[in-house]
């Protein structure tokens, strides 16, 4: 071997292959050969002397590691994410009640709390973790059963206008969960931009998506004047003018009051910003609840409305058997019209 191999070390690969190789094995061929810079990549990974069982035992390493990750990081996430969910779903009928109330009169909260324990317990209270929780903190248990009443009414109107389809209630819950997405977007970088950084982007999909509360009782309110058409007059319009209002200062009350919602500095200017967000964000949900309503039918066939009319008072009146009545009805309207 010349001098350059052995500045270059083949000389040392050799002996080294040759030590690391099987029983048997003899020095690596090319080691002693002038053309040692020929030699391909592959060629020299086999004279290393690896064995094909330690880059299975690094591979099976490397998975179990993973999946070890995986099962005490990525699966301990249910638990957390169980109960974060359980706090937006602890509600009872009273705080139900109570809050519906108070997202039609949204007035600032005047009851007043000792805060002590072993106080006569309030049935309207919700409680979560021993305390009792704000009127003006959101929930996802009216949000997501007006989300449901919601879209089960647009696809009665859509019946009584003799356009109904299967297709149409799966349409009309992507529209309404794209404009809801949207507009939580909206709210949630106005609040950034007013220094409410941290806002919590679950209270604030579940503030905005009070609307379809408002947005069932308009439709279903229009449904019983109209007979099943075109609701006129100056009672329907004074009903749905007192319900967009109702949702806008709900909201307002809600950003202005929840302390999540507020900006975390307090400089003077970023203090006014917020203010003139949270005093602007209820003319964008006004735009959005608009958007959401549903085209009222323009003729009327007196059967069909009857039927409306009975099944939807019906709904109103019991609340259990409302969603499978007003499911029934747009099935059974489609197929008779």
């Amino acid at each position: 071997m010349d001098a350059t191999d052995k500045d270059l070390g083949w000389e040392d690969a050799a002996e080294a292959g040759g030590g690391c190789g099987s029983a048997g094995a003899g020095p690596v061929p090319w080691a002693s050969s002038s053309g040692a810079g020929n030699v391909p990549a592959s060629a020299q990974m086999l004279g290393s002397g690896a064995t094909p069982g330690i880059s299975d035992a690094v591979t099976s390493a490397m998975v179990s590691h993973f999946a070890r990750e995986f099962t005490s990081s990525s699966l301990s996430l249910l638990p957390g994410f169980m109960e974060s969910v359980r706090r937006y779903f602890n509600v009872n009928h009273g705080y139900v009640l109570r809050k519906m109330a108070w997202q039609l009169v949204p007035l600032s909260n005047s009851k007043k709390k000792t805060g002590e324990l072993g106080d006569e317990k309030d049935w309207t209270a919700r409680v979560f973790e021993g305390l009792e929780v704000e009127i003006e903190e959101p929930d996802m248990y009216i949000p997501t059963m007006g989300f449901v009443t919601y879209v089960l009414l647009c696809g009665l109107v859509c019946g009584l206008r003799d356009k109904f389809t299967p297709e149409f209630l799966s349409a009309t819950i992507t529209y309404a969960l794209v404009a809801l997405i949207l507009e939580t977007t909206a709210v949630k970088a106005a609040l950034f931009m007013s220094g409410a950084a941290h806002a919590p982007i679950v209270d604030v999909a579940g503030i905005l998506a009070y609307k379809f509360f408002y947005l069932s009782l308009h439709i279903m309110f229009g449904v019983l004047v109209g007979h099943g058409g075109k609701p006129t007059g100056f009672i329907f319009s004074l009903v749905a003018l007192l319900l967009a209002v109702s949702a806008g200062v709900a909201l307002w009350q809600a950003l202005r009051r929840l302390a999540r919602l507020q900006p975390q500095q307090s400089q003077e200017c970023m203090t006014d910003l917020h203010q003139m967000c949270i005093k602007a964000l209820p003319l964008l949900q006004a735009f959005v609840y608009w958007c959401l309503l549903p085209p009222w039918p323009t003729h009327v066939v007196q059967p069909a409305a009857a039927k409306v009319v009975t099944v939807v008072v019906t709904a109103v009146a019991s609340s259990t058997t409302k969603i499978p009545a007003i499911a029934a009805a747009a099935g059974n309207l489609s197929s008779a019209q």
